[in-house]
């Protein structure tokens, strides 16, 4: 019986991860502007290029509005279906991701740099290792908020 609570927690953990990454990260990556954008905007005299961006920047902003939808409603399912520790647990999990998703949106340029060469970018001070080793430390929680709380 508690092989399979533990097994089930942990799928359960990496559904939670998954999710609250990416949810963020949708949310997150629509609220910065693409300056190669905007400067090309500005420097641009065809109009139909122009019109194409102004597109593209209100598909942004309807996407950050069914982004915040989203999590609103993934946190208000944690709390239905399980309880306000799962729920506190994914919110941290929004939060811890957001130092390197920042980092990550003003560094890596579009991909335009390899991953190796992103990965020797990374700061390595032993703040932003601890947040990024966190979660690790957040399933025993998860545990106990969910078969014990």
């Amino acid at each position: 019986m508690i092989i399979t609570n533990i097994i089930v927690s942990i799928v359960l953990y990496l559904v939670l991860i998954l999710l609250s990454v990416n949810l963020i990260g949708l949310l997150v990556r629509g609220l910065f502007i693409n300056p190669e954008l905007e400067k090309l905007k500005s420097e641009t005299e065809y109009e139909y290029l122009k019109e194409v961006i102004e597109k593209s920047e209100n598909a942004d902003k309807a996407i950050n509005v069914i982004a915040f939808l989203l999590i609103t409603g993934y946190l208000y399912a944690t709390f239905y279906f399980w309880n306000i520790g799962v729920t506190a647990i994914a919110i941290i999990l929004m939060i811890t991701r957001l130092p390197d998703l920042i980092w990550e949106i003003k560094n890596y340029k579009n991909g335009k740099l390899s991953y190796s060469e992103a990965i020797k970018l990374l700061p390595k001070d032993s703040l932003s290792q601890f947040i990024g080793l966190f979660p690790l430390f957040l399933f025993p929680v998860f545990y106990y908020f969910l078969y014990h709380f």
